[in-house]
């Protein structure tokens, strides 16, 4: 099988793209508005071409699969009392400003007619925007498996939960019928997170102790500023982004 290729939309600090390194797929290009997060995925992916705004992005360059966690700004339970995403009595999800760049994606999508996609965003989308999605991805020539992945699934002691979405072209689904999400166990069963579930009192730490038996560690840098941290928070875990990656690489060794 030759090696595939990997192209980030929302790419914030990487956690698609560094799931991609992880199974060995390469990152062509990433596309992300803020610059200092484009500095950590230039530190990381400094051969990948940088895209500033996905509303410029006009033919990048073709990959095998796109990755993506469009913005849930709109969709996510958390801001339900933001009265700017109301309209009508009812919360505007993927039709509001900022989840409404979903047709972005959709547009990239039909100009690069990737094999694969993957999406990711709050399980809110499921009632506010995801037969939208569905209908986008089925009109561009996608069928489209997803489920429900949570934290604790991968050995993460915060729940976490989000929606997870890939996407094949039609002509791929012809030729396998398998299911693309695999047993977790069976992507995963060498790989657990460096933590460690055991307490320690809070006394016995100090500005000079190890934090490695308490931290949840998320394949990210343990160095964070509090700007990181909510960076971290908006990110997508690298092991799950590396698991949806290898369940596309196992689904197509089946064609």
């Amino acid at each position: 099988m030759s090696s595939m290729t990997h192209g980030s939309l929302f790419s914030g600090v990487g956690g698609f793209d560094l799931g991609a390194q992880m199974s060995g797929i390469k990152t062509i290009w990433n596309c992300e508005c803020e610059e200092h997060k484009r500095n950590i995925l230039k530190c990381h992916f400094p051969d990948a071409v940088q895209f500033v705004d996905v509303c410029a992005m006009i033919d990048p360059p073709c990959v095998d699969i796109i990755s993506g966690g469009f913005p849930c700004q709109d969709i996510s339970i958390a801001n339900v009392s933001n009265k700017k995403l109301w309209e009508d009595g009812k919360v505007k999800g993927i039709n509001g400003e900022r989840s409404g760049l979903w047709k972005e994606y959709k547009r990239i999508v039909g100009q690069i007619r990737p094999k694969f996609i993957v999406f990711e965003n709050s399980p809110m989308l499921t009632i506010r925007g995801f037969e939208q999605v569905l209908c986008d991805l089925t009109k561009s020539g996608y069928d489209c498996q997803w489920q429900c992945l949570s934290a604790t699934q991968f050995g993460f002691n915060h729940k976490r939960e989000r929606i997870y979405g890939i996407a094949y072209a039609i002509e791929i689904g012809r030729k396998n019928h398998l299911e693309i999400f695999r047993p977790i166990q069976e992507i995963l069963h060498e790989r657990t997170p460096r933590q460690s579930p055991i307490s320690i009192p809070i006394e016995r730490f100090n500005g000079k102790s190890s934090y490695d038996n308490v931290r949840m560690d998320d394949g990210f840098s343990r160095e964070l500023d509090k700007r990181r941290i909510e960076d971290m928070g908006n990110a997508v875990i690298p092991l799950i982004a590396y698991y949806l990656f290898e369940c596309i690489k196992k689904f197509r060794e089946g064609i």
